[in-house]
């Protein structure tokens, strides 16, 4: 006959067992996310250094299509299984993917620096909510909040050229807008496509896309690709593949919406290497606007954690309501 007390000794210590294999794997994977964010940011470094002898298009032509290869490489009889609509729906959200990102290549190319450009590019995680409105999505009341304080940031930006925003940075603002649009689209369309099927499809719709666009608008441009391969090389491996096999590990280890916040250090370290890898100089009124752009996007994410954490509160009170 069992002992009761003993009985409950072995709950408890099995109950602490778990939660400390929840802490650990959580542990790990805001980790694991932090270093996503770092090789993000190194994107960034990647691919304007590689855009100093290649043009914008070339060289998302060569990233997209070579970084479609490796993901389907990853799990390649996942990606054969696909069925027709899920093939049609991920080839429909690459090409807004490609237009996006060619909007932010050409604005990488036309900016000084890094800095600005990453927290302008940030303001997507505020502008998902705002364009969901469109596809029937309700914004919370912290997207509303973090936007006012956003606003502010972005004209303290635009004070640094005069009270205009510099061609860069009106097209990284573009490029914010399309990334919100394909998020929302993404989740309409993709949402039950596993993650290694949808991302093979997207970058390789994007891949012709971007070799559409460049044999209509630079083909007779020169490109020297022996002179920066080692950085495009890079960008395909690390920034793109590496990142996102990475971020799938995380998003399996974390609960959802605890990864928010620290997802936000991307433009920082973004600005980070440009000052120490490129020499960037950034004025007062520059570094105030990236600060309160950062404020804002610490609002939104902890608006999301809060309300991540309530909704799974409410689905453990459902669940003991019926045992």
């Amino acid at each position: 006959m069992s002992n009761p007390r003993s009985a409950g000794v072995f709950d408890q210590d099995s109950e602490n067992f778990t939660m400390s294999n929840q802490s650990s794997s959580q542990l790990t994977a805001h980790l694991l996310l932090v270093v996503v964010t770092l090789l993000a940011a190194m994107g960034w470094f990647f691919s304007k250094s590689a855009l100093l002898a290649i043009t914008p298009m070339y060289f998302l032509a060569i990233r997209f299509f070579s970084s479609a290869l490796l993901m389907a490489a990853m799990k390649p009889r996942i990606v054969i299984k696909a069925t027709s609509v899920q093939i049609r729906n991920a080839l429909l959200t690459g090409l807004v993917l490609g237009v996006q990102t060619s909007v932010w290549a050409a604005a990488l190319m036309l900016s000084d620096g890094l800095g600005v450009g990453a927290f302008l590019i940030s303001l997507s995680f505020l502008l998902i909510p705002v364009t969901g409105l469109a596809f029937g999505y309700r914004a919370q009341s912290q997207t509303w909040i973090a936007i006012a304080i956003a606003l502010p940031g972005v004209a303290l930006l635009a004070v640094r050229n005069g009270f205009n925003l510099a061609p860069a940075d009106s097209l990284f603002l573009i490029s914010a807008l399309l990334y919100a649009l394909y998020f929302n689209i993404n989740g309409r369309l993709c949402a039950r496509i596993p993650p290694v099927t949808q991302t093979f499809y997207q970058m390789l719709s994007a891949s012709v896309a971007c070799t559409v666009a460049y044999a209509a608008w630079e083909l007779d441009a020169k490109q020297e690709l022996a002179e920066v391969w080692h950085w495009v090389l890079l960008s395909v491996v690390l920034a793109t593949w590496l990142r996102f096999f990475l971020l799938l590990k995380a998003q399996s280890m974390a609960p959802d919406g605890q990864g928010a916040i620290v997802m936000t250090l991307e433009p920082v370290w973004v600005a980070l290497l440009g000052i120490t890898l490129m020499n960037e100089t950034l004025g007062l009124a520059a570094v105030t606007g990236m600060a309160v752009i950062f404020l804002a996007l610490m609002v939104n994410s902890l608006g999301t954690v809060r309300t991540a954490r309530q909704a799974r509160k409410v689905r453990k009170a459902e669940a003991v309501r019926n045992k």
